[in-house]
């Protein structure tokens, strides 16, 4: 693990604008998709997003209503799940 040149990295994109592919590249090293599953009635699929750098990241679960509100602020519903 290299946290110092991460942040150089991080540092040099402080008034980043746009989200490019080059850009992406840069940060991330490589992402794994798993299989769908259903979980007491809910679809789940974890998806692990390895950084260059530091590796891996796991982020704390999310309660039933900080996936509502995150559902709500991007703009997810329920038609949108079945697509």
């Amino acid at each position: 693990m290299n946290a110092d040149g991460f942040l150089q990295l991080v540092r040099k994109y402080t008034d980043l604008q746009t989200l490019s592919m080059e850009v992406l590249h840069e940060f991330i090293d490589r992402i794994v998709v798993h299989h769908r599953e259903q979980l007491f009635g809910e679809t789940v699929q974890k998806v692990e997003i390895y950084y260059k750098m530091i590796g891996y990241v796991e982020l704390p679960e999310m309660s039933k209503s900080q996936k509502d509100s995150f559902l709500k602020t991007f703009g997810r519903n329920e038609t949108d799940r079945s697509a």
